[in-house]
């Protein structure tokens, strides 16, 4: 059981569920990881232009895959991801 931050644990396949492209719960795509020179990962998802969604779950994949500070998410224009693809 995976521990949320909303008070209860989630299942491993409910977490994993929402990760699949046809969830009608996910208010997200996957677009890219960039890394900085200070050792950063930032992971971009394409909300749709929604100001608010749910992200929990990408949270939580970033704290399993050995994040140590998890921030965001923070609204950024397209043209801050090309910068950083570069």
């Amino acid at each position: 059981m995976i521990k949320g931050t909303v008070g209860r644990g989630w299942q491993l396949q409910e977490w994993l569920y929402q990760f699949d492209p046809d969830s009608e719960f996910r208010g997200w795509a996957w677009w890219d990881v960039t890394y900085s020179v200070e050792g950063h990962v930032r992971i971009w998802v394409d909300s749709w232009g929604e100001s608010f969604f749910a992200c929990d779950e990408l949270r939580w994949l970033a704290y399993t895959a050995g994040g140590q500070e998890v921030s965001g998410p923070v609204l950024l224009d397209s043209t801050t991801w090309v910068s950083a693809a570069r």
